[in-house]
């Protein structure tokens, strides 16, 4: 009577099941590139290990402190760095850049538009800042530059050189570079048109959603591709840094609880 009743209840809709499968994480203290780690993960589990809540950030924690260790691991994820000029341009000068000292930082995982400071030299930021910005006019042959002196993010800054010039300015080379830092201002910086996605993802293909970065800089210089890593001595917050460098891992299999179902509120 008991499960005609529990039956009743699910075709009704009142109840939810679903398959409980939890990530069990395994530390691995030989140290590798995070390519060979992915593999050794392939071949002895599931993959590198992937973090969807703060539960699961807790237990890789744990499983990595349990086995002594207490510096950085390697994790799933990685990001790829592909800068791009808001107008597409990806011709001869696409690649100029004129990074400052220590950038791209990607300060907090999270500075994916560029700005030019009054010396001339470029600095990744967080997208939202709102500052001043220079347009340009006419073709990238032929093109005059723009000073806006109204701050707005960089979205707002791109709409508005879309709407009343051509784009946000593209820098081709140092000439053009000259002409910009000419118009702003002594001690501030505006931004120019370079920017780039977020591309994060996990190894194992999951959806990245869930969060947890370092609050600090994660120099970039020109690697195309980092990877990430848990810092226990940050408790267990994330950075990105070099895929080639040589770090002991975090692998995870599925785990199944019970009987394998749970119930759901």
């Amino acid at each position: 009577m008991e499960r005609i009743f529990i039956g009743v209840l699910c075709l009704s809709g009142c109840l939810t099941f679903s398959t409980c499968l939890l990530r069990q994480y395994h530390f691995v203290s030989h140290a590798m590139t995070w390519t060979e780690a992915q593999s050794y993960c392939r071949e002895n589990y599931t993959d590198l290990a992937t973090v969807e809540n703060n539960e699961e950030m807790k237990k890789l924690n744990d499983t990595v402190s349990a086995a002594g260790h207490s510096s950085k691991v390697w994790i799933g994820l990685y990001s790829h760095i592909d800068w791009k000029w808001s107008d597409g341009f990806n011709e001869s000068g696409a690649e100029c850049r004129r990074w400052n000292d220590s950038n791209p930082n990607n300060f907090k995982a999270n500075q994916l538009c560029v700005g030019m400071k009054n010396n001339g030299k470029w600095q990744d930021k967080q997208c939202h800042n709102k500052r001043t910005f220079v347009c340009y006019k006419g073709t990238l042959e032929d093109s005059d530059f723009v000073l806006v002196d109204t701050k707005k993010n960089w979205s707002e800054a791109q709409r508005h050189c879309r709407e009343h010039f051509t784009d946000l300015a593209t820098v081709r080379n140092d000439a053009d570079n000259d002409k910009i830092q000419k118009l702003i201002k002594p001690d501030g910086w505006a931004w120019i048109g370079l920017y780039r996605d977020p591309q994060i993802y996990w190894s194992d293909g999951s959806n990245y959603s869930f969060s947890s970065w370092h609050q600090g800089h994660n120099p970039l210089r020109s690697m195309k591709v980092v990877c990430g890593v848990a810092d226990l001595k940050k408790g267990g917050k994330w950075r990105l840094i070099s895929c080639e460098d040589r770090k002991p891992f975090v692998c995870y299999n599925r785990q199944m609880v019970g009987n394998g179902w749970c119930f759901l509120e």
